[in-house]
């Protein structure tokens, strides 16, 4: 007899458990009293979701464009940094000197001489 109970026990926890899940699947759920009573919770929970989700796609929108624009920084100094080389070395005073030879300028080999004028008097009348 307490087999047949415990049996018995065993059909309807398998019932209940497949009457749950075909009331899922079926809608029966959503008429319900209490799926009407917590429905705005559940709206106000997948409102916020979706916020959520919309505020981690922007920040990763942003880390991606904040990444581009410090590889082209970069890329920009390594540049600078080339070109600034570049006009050291042209500037180089012997460098200067083999590249103006042909032309008829030549390098000064006396120091330079200051000159120093003194300031006129004016005539008081």
């Amino acid at each position: 007899m307490e087999e047949q109970k415990e049996q018995r026990e065993k059909k309807e926890k398998r019932k209940k458990g497949k009457g749950g899940f075909m009331t899922i699947l079926g809608g029966r759920f959503l008429l319900r009293e209490k799926f009407s009573k917590q429905f705005p919770f559940m709206v106000y929970i997948t409102v916020l979701l979706m916020a959520i989700i919309t505020n981690t796609y922007i920040a990763e929108s942003r880390i991606r464009e904040l990444t581009q624009t410090a590889r082209k920084l970069n890329d920009l100094q390594v540049e600078y940094v080339k070109v600034k080389s570049d006009i050291m070395e042209a500037s180089k005073q012997s460098v200067l000197a083999k590249r103006l030879a042909g032309t008829g300028l030549k390098e000064i080999t006396e120091p330079l001489k200051r000159i120093e004028v003194e300031p006129e008097k004016q005539e008081k009348p």
